[in-house]
């Protein structure tokens, strides 16, 4: 029998039992035990790889959010300096343009390009 267990496992092994009686009733139950856990085990270990990847993008993704957010408040100084002599409407595109940037990087998911 293979690691994977099936449906028509399960029957060939009922199957057995029936035309061999109980002497061989140990033997299945301890392969099918093995089976099933086997799969429990890798179902297991799947998910847990799963949500370790996805642990690791979360706290990507909040390094590249704390960066951008830096490195906007940095930029948004000389650029406020550069844009007051063109009026409070030029100041006023400068810093929608720099709070929908972030706020964009806010709401993108965790784990997508950069």
């Amino acid at each position: 029998m293979s690691e994977e267990l099936s449906r028509e496992e399960l029957h060939a092994a009922l199957e057995v039992r029936r035309e061999m009686g109980t002497e061989i009733e140990p033997a299945l139950v301890d392969s099918l035990a093995a089976k099933v856990e086997a799969t429990v085990r890798r179902r297991y270990e799947a998910e847990l790889a799963a949500t370790k990847a996805q642990s690791a993008a979360e706290r990507q993704g909040q390094g590249g959010r704390l960066a951008l957010a830096i490195v906007s408040l940095v930029m948004a100084i000389p650029l406020t300096a550069i844009v007051l002599q063109f009026g409070i409407a030029a100041l006023l595109m400068v810093w929608v343009g720099i709070v929908l940037v972030n706020v964009a990087m806010a709401f993108k998911p965790p784990g997508t390009g950069r």
